[in-house]
């Protein structure tokens, strides 16, 4: 049987693949050098919290990415309530 799978799912997976780009030598350097000094900084000080609370979900278990089974529409993105 396949995993449930859902927009929200895999883009916090995409946000992990990136978070672990952003930890390899010279990402600083080449981001300045994308985007200069001032917007690479602005740009890295909203980024690097961001990442911070995506690791921290997958060091608790890898929280995001498991399936409620408590619901019986679970996978669906409607947060509506309609």
């Amino acid at each position: 049987m396949g995993t449930q799978r859902n927009g929200a799912r895999t883009l916090l997976d995409l946000m992990a693949k990136a978070c672990k780009l952003t930890h390899l030598p010279g990402f600083i350097t080449g981001l300045n050098q994308i985007l200069g000094s001032d917007e690479a900084a602005s740009f890295y000080a909203l980024w690097s919290p961001t990442c911070q609370f995506v690791e921290g979900l997958i060091a608790a278990d890898n929280f995001y990415n498991q399936i409620d089974y408590t619901e019986e529409t679970s996978g669906s993105e409607d947060i509506s309530g309609a």
